[in-house]
């Protein structure tokens, strides 16, 4: 039998895929706790918070994007649109309540510019919420011109290229807010379109061949084997030149924001090892409840980010944390918080439908 056929086979929603989204939000949450609120703890913890915060985070997020436009029924040029720009509004009304306010309040109360200087800064940071929306209208434009794959890829890649020739930091205040949205050009740019896009596009390239496989048990074993073999192999390559390429996100975090071609090659090789980890896991029958938290959460993640972001953003900018910088400090805020969002996007939710069906 062919692994792969030339009609959409695996229809509907994929449980393997519902746990690697369902486990980047609390990644990206005990993340955020670390460097935001708590500190990186010592040991072999940190190398756990920069690989689980790193590659299985925000590109995990990012392929299953591109994953998602390929079973998504609402993909026609208008309602990518609508998506996209929905998503770039949010974004930047999420960086005014979880940011801007209470840097607002603490000028208030202290006078002090600084505060002035840091709502700039937050206001027009580039979060990854900006990055999705910036992708759904590049699909957008890909469905209106009717464009092949191909061109897709063609695409990215120049895209890719301008990002290591154009990047460069800008100081004049009037621009970067722009130029940030394209370009990791500071600190707060921290997903910039041309270095990431890659990554939607892997995804969506990966959801076409997904939708039409065979037998994904046969294609998550290679998927595994191969992928593994890849980072095991960069890994060992690097190590020769005393640069252990695996750690980076955890030595030099600036370099995760600035993406390339061999990480591209790398990130992309350990989103599949884990994806091929969890699809094998998902089978196991006692994990059911993990499952339907998960898939929850997947459903659920935007809100969740959202949520996650108004609690950190709130308490760091208040500066109201002052917590050891201890391994279990860091997991339980993270979990808590993780619980918290869950528990606020589910209410959200249930607000919501409860107004829907009293304006019906």
């Amino acid at each position: 039998m062919e692994l792969f056929d030339s009609t959409y086979i695996n229809a509907g929603r994929q449980s393997e895929l519902d746990w690697a989204r369902g486990l980047a939000i609390f990644f990206m949450v005990t993340i955020h706790v670390a460097e935001d609120l708590i500190g990186m703890p010592p040991g072999l913890f940190s190398h756990f918070l920069s690989l689980s915060g790193g590659p299985l985070a925000a590109p995990v997020f990012m392929m299953l994007l591109g994953i998602g436009i390929v079973y998504s029924r609402n993909s026609s040029p208008q309602k990518l649109a609508k998506r996209g720009l929905s998503l770039i509004g949010l974004h930047y009304a999420l960086n005014f309540f979880a940011f801007g306010i209470p840097l607002l309040l603490m000028f208030s109360r202290t006078s002090d510019s600084i505060y002035l200087t840091d709502f700039f800064n937050y206001m027009f940071g580039i979060d990854i919420l900006a990055f999705a929306g910036l992708t759904f209208l590049l699909f957008a434009l890909k469905e209106k011109l009717k464009l092949k794959t191909i061109h897709l890829v063609m695409f990215t890649l120049l895209l890719s290229g301008l990002n290591l020739l154009l990047t460069h930091p800008v100081d004049n205040m009037s621009l970067w807010p722009f130029f940030g949205l394209f370009l990791h050009v500071n600190e707060y740019s921290y997903f910039p379109f041309f270095a990431w896009i890659a990554y939607p596009v892997i995804g969506y390239m990966a959801g076409n061949l997904l939708k039409t496989c065979t037998n994904k048990t046969l294609l998550y074993k290679n998927l595994f084997i191969i992928s593994s073999l890849i980072v095991i192999s960069m890994s060992l390559v690097t190590q020769k030149y005393d640069f252990n390429i695996l750690l980076m996100y955890l030595e030099e975090p600036d370099s995760y924001y600035f993406q390339d071609f061999i990480q591209y090659i790398l990130v992309t090789a350990i989103v599949f090892s884990w994806i091929s980890i969890l699809y094998f896991i998902s089978k196991i029958k006692f994990l059911d409840f993990f499952a339907k938290i998960l898939a929850r959460w997947s459903q659920n993640i935007t809100i969740m980010y959202c949520i996650q972001w108004l609690i950190i953003g709130w308490l760091f900018n208040l500066e109201l944390t002052d917590f050891p910088i201890q391994t279990h400090i860091v997991l339980l805020t993270g979990i808590v918080i993780t619980i918290l969002a869950d528990l606020g996007a589910m209410l959200y939710l249930k607000v919501c439908a409860l107004i829907s069906s009293k304006q019906h």
